[in-house]
Order: structure tokens, then C-alpha cells, then sequence
């Protein structure tokens, strides 16, 4: 009875711990996302690692393709870019996945120039795990119109 007990009470912290760094990993990438809408460098920063980089994957003309963008390069056009239209990502899921330092969170989203629709999609955002902190490396996004 009681290695029964000590086992259910190692699989339960075990999950708890799991589930603790789930919460960490979906909190780096909200904060992503609000210092993207708020325009804010520092608090991206925050959350991403140094060599920080995006794709985005889209059909065009029935032709796959996929376009390649710099983590600084991205951060500059977020902070500099125009209040009108105003930019809004709503995410809409979260899956994520943990192995050891490396994590995945598959995040479906709408992306939204003023109150139009421009596209959805998912957001597949990388992250390391350095230190106690989770840093995204990484974001894949597709891109369709078809939304419904």
C-alpha cells in the first residue's frame, strides 16, 4: 500500500511539473504576442533568443511557398510599422509539446488589419529552454484566406 501511494504521489508531482512548464511556455509566447501588438522591443526581446528567426509558409498561384525573415529585421518592422491599420492577432488554440529543453506550441490564429480579416492560420513556435526561462527561436506560420 504504501509504494502505491509513494507511486501515485511521484506521477502526480510529475504531471504538475509538466503542466507548470506547459504554463511557462504558453506565457513566453503570449508575451510575444503582447509586445507585438503593444509595439513593445523590450518585451519581445524578452522572449525570444538571439538567433531568432520566422518563416512563413503560403499558397500562391497553387504554388507552395515559403518566405524567410530575420528575428531583427522582424522586430524593427513590428515597432515601426503604422498605428492605421492596427495589427491583431487572436490566437485561437494551443497544443504544446515538451521534450527535456526543447518545447512546440502549435498555435492556431486570425490575423486582423483593422476590423478585416486579412488571413489565419497557425503560428508552430519553436522554444529552448535556457536556464529556468523558455526563449522562442523559431516562429512557422501559415498563411490562408480561406477562413471559415
Amino acid at each position: 500500500m504504501k509504494k502505491l501511494f509513494l507511486l501515485l504521489l511521484l506521477s502526480n508531482m510529475m504531471l504538475n511539473s509538466q503542466a507548470n512548464e506547459q504554463d511557462k511556455v504558453q506565457s513566453a509566447v503570449e508575451i510575444f504576442f503582447k509586445g507585438f501588438h503593444n509595439k513593445d522591443s523590450t518585451l519581445i526581446k524578452s522572449v525570444v533568443h538571439k538567433s531568432f528567426s520566422l518563416n512563413s509558409a503560403s499558397l500562391r498561384n497553387n504554388q507552395s511557398t515559403l518566405s524567410n525573415f530575420d528575428g531583427d529585421q522582424f522586430i524593427k518592422a513590428v515597432v515601426t510599422r503604422s498605428d492605421d491599420p492596427a495589427w491583431k492577432e487572436i490566437l485561437t488554440s494551443f497544443e504544446i509539446k515538451i521534450d527535456g529543453i526543447l518545447s512546440n506550441a502549435w498555435v492556431g490564429y486570425e490575423f486582423w488589419l483593422g476590423d478585416k480579416m486579412s488571413h489565419c492560420g497557425v503560428n508552430s513556435i519553436s522554444l529552448i529552454k535556457e536556464d529556468d526561462s523558455w526563449k522562442i527561436f523559431n516562429i512557422s506560420d501559415s498563411r490562408r484566406r480561406d477562413c471559415n
